[in-house]
């Protein structure tokens, strides 16, 4: 018998001295009972949904209405409360007639030693039941709904030609909740897909057909025939289908072991047992550990997201739909997190999420895309429903200051001032960057860059680029990394404002050129991206500089593009122009990267190969209709220009799929492939001598 812990109990009757009594009786059997009286039947839900009983006793002489309406009120709850009738005289009601009523059994308190026995089976059996039910919410994290995809015992397939299906399996008939196959095949594909992912399908397909679909999974919402929907992941691979090109598309079933109790039990210690999300302690242990680990790029934002006025949405819902309104808004945030992300539930509506991403504009990108998610969603119980809102504090994450507790209150300090403001918004903290600043004195970087240049402590990575609607062979996207004194690696966010600043950039930008021209010799990349600085833009002398390169290495100059920033080359317009057309005159090609908000501008007066549309856009940018419409606009616009885009941080297959659709030329990001390191050591190559000259 479980008697260490506290019972909270609600007695429902008119007397007071019976609310006394079950009192009694529970503490003389052990338990630390904590009972409150309601005295009316009608207030038992109100009291429920405040004080979270673990038993209900009320007190009638017979199977009338009070107990039809507290039984509704005990079944209401997430795990049913035990609901035990209490009458004066042992058998005034047969026990089989209360049960049949749903009471969990008759007691008297005549019969103290039974009520006792009859309590501490029900309080032990509750317990059990909700200890079950905590683990198996946990479950949920990694298992699609049960309910949902119905866990079928071999892969759930169709074929489709031309967007309509014409062939399916038992399976998927399952998993959609169709009784006859009839009923699907010769509908579109689309029908039993959300509105949200047709733009994500279709490219899928579109891709699969061309023989651009590796083994990733598309991650969409099916649509069951009654308009619920579920989510589930597609394969896909090119078929026949009566002689005929096909696309099959596959759900392969949950082959994993089952968990044993204690991992169930382990990982529910982790998880918030009303979302499935990481609890607070488990968020906090998680993002302390990833703040330890060396960022291979871009940058870490901490996200604070707080319901709006959740008290009007619980006024909605009732006392008993708010936890379900609570979990549907986890549902969504877990829908809009990465892979890399780290979420969890902080404490009531408040939500924390440690995101990666290219750039900062990329996290606020994110943060206003959940937000107007958030908006746009109906949040329901039963047959009640709401709206809500959410205000969002953003702070980055200083590479150098990894404290969580300070992000925290600076996050939180960020989503009070967007709360302040009326909520529904994103607030960037004012201390991202700060710290970084005040590191990026002058006097201490000045030293550190020119003594890695003397030593050679400069390093290549490469991120690979894929062809979508154009083919290319092995292209790479470079980016440069230095090593301090102890080899530890600095990303260029460290130290490369402290080099603009100080008119340094131009000789990094020369070692990065000369190792690449080295890449190149031993490489066989068709097109490798060189960025260049605004120092190297204003260089008169950088072209002539160039040919001389050539002139030594007589390496295929069509092998090499450079890109300048939209904004930057919009800033010194006469400057790039005249750079882009004599880098091009030495058949370099030339690209502009971050093209967004001044594309047509750019597109009209600087000449280019390659217009590399900025990560910020390609942010849930498969659930948002109108980015597609810009991204499309920003393609067609290119392609009038004759010039080939190329989509930066592209993240998942869904947003690949996308771009499929709209026409995108080539694609970079960790979709992709993650950063790797291709020059280990510039001294073992011709790189150190050009280095050291490139000072000078």
């Amino acid at each position: 018998m479980i008697k260490s812990k506290s019972v909270s109990v609600i007695v429902v009757s008119a007397t007071p001295d019976h609310s006394e009594a079950i009192n009694t009786a529970l503490r003389d059997s052990g338990f630390a009972a904590h009972c409150n009286q309601v005295t009316i039947v009608t207030d038992l839900e109100g009291a429920m949904g405040a004080r979270d009983p673990e038993l209900v006793f009320l007190f009638a002489e017979s199977v009338g209405p009070d107990l039809d309406t507290a039984h509704q009120c005990c079944r209401g709850m997430a795990t049913r409360v035990p609901l035990l009738l209490v009458v004066s005289e042992p058998q005034t009601v047969k026990p089989a007639d209360a049960m049949a009523h749903g009471a969990h059994d008759c007691v008297s308190l005549r019969d103290t030693r039974h009520l006792q026995a009859v309590a501490a089976r029900e309080l032990r059996s509750f317990r059990t039941e909700r200890a079950l039910s905590k683990v198996m919410n946990s479950a949920r994290q990694f298992k699609q709904e049960l309910h949902s995809l119905k866990q079928v015992s071999v892969e759930a397939i169709a074929d489709v030609q031309e967007g309509i299906v014409v062939n399916v399996n038992p399976a998927w008939l399952e998993l959609f909740a169709y009784d006859d196959a009839d009923q699907l095949i010769g509908q579109p594909i689309m029908d039993i897909c959300s509105s949200t992912d047709h733009a994500a399908v279709k490219g899928g397909i579109v891709a699969c057909q061309r023989g651009k679909w590796n083994d990733a999974t598309l991650a969409v919402k099916g649509l069951h025939p009654d308009g619920s929907e579920f989510p589930v992941e597609f394969c896909l691979e090119n078929v026949e289908h009566d002689g005929e090109p096909a696309v099959r598309m596959l759900v392969k079933p949950d082959t994993s072991a089952p968990s044993s109790a204690d991992s169930l039990i382990e990982d529910a210690g982790r998880h918030d047992p009303g979302t499935g999300i990481f609890n607070r302690e488990h968020f906090v242990l998680s993002s302390t550990a990833r703040l330890q680990e060396t960022p291979q790029g871009g940058i870490r934002a901490l996200a604070y997201v707080r319901i709006d006025h959740f008290s009007r949405a619980a006024k909605a819902v009732g006392l008993m739909g708010t936890e379900r309104i609570i979990a549907q808004f986890a549902d969504l945030l877990r829908e809009y997190a990465q892979p890399t992300d780290i979420y969890g539930r902080f404490g009531g509506t408040m939500f924390l999420v440690l995101l990666e991403r290219g750039t900062v504009a990329d996290a606020i990108a994110w943060a206003q895309q959940f937000s107007n998610a958030v908006e746009q969603a109906v949040f329901s119980y039963e047959k009640a429903s709401t709206m809500m809102t959410c205000s969002i504090g953003l702070v980055e994450a200083d590479a150098q200051d990894q404290d969580l507790a300070k992000l925290l209150g600076q996050a939180e300090q960020a989503c009070g001032v967007a709360r302040d403001a009326g909520g529904n918004q994103v607030q960037l903290s004012e201390a991202s960057g700060g710290n970084r600043q005040a590191r990026q004195d002058d006097s201490i970087w000045v030293p550190r860059i020119r003594g890695a240049l003397m030593d050679n402590r400069f390093r290549l990575e490469h991120q690979p680029i894929a062809g979508l609607n154009n083919e290319i062979g092995d292209a790479y996207d470079i980016l440069v990394r230095m090593l301090d004194d102890k080899g530890k690696t600095i990303l260029p966010g460290e130290f490369m404002p402290a080099a603009a600043r100080t008119g340094m950039t131009k000789n990094i930008d020369r070692w990065v050129i000369g190792a690449t021209f080295s890449f190149c010799m031993t490489n066989a990349a068709e097109l490798v991206f060189v960025r260049l600085s605004r120092d190297s833009i204003l260089d008169e002398t950088l072209p002539g500089w160039l040919k001389a390169q050539l002139d030594r290495t007589r390496l295929t100059p069509q092998r090499i593009c450079f890109e300048v920033d939209e904004q930057v080359a919009l800033e010194h317009l006469l400057h790039a122009r005249k750079l882009a057309k004599a880098l091009r005159a030495l058949g370099f090609r030339f690209a502009l990267e971050h093209v967004g908000q001044s594309a047509q501008s750019a597109f009209s007066r600087i000449e280019m190969d390659i217009a590399k549309l900025d990560g910020s856009l390609m942010q849930g940018l498969h659930k948002n209709a109108e980015q597609q419409d810009r991204v499309k606009q920003l393609v067609e616009q290119a392609n009038a220009a004759g010039i080939a885009t190329l989509a930066e941080r592209v993240q998942d297959a869904n947003t690949m799929a996308v771009l499929w659709q709209l026409g995108i030329s080539y694609i970079q990001g960790n979709y992709v492939q993650k950063r790797e390191i291709v020059i280990e050591d510039t001294s073992r190559s011709t790189v150190t001598t050009r280095a050291l000259q490139l000072q000078s």
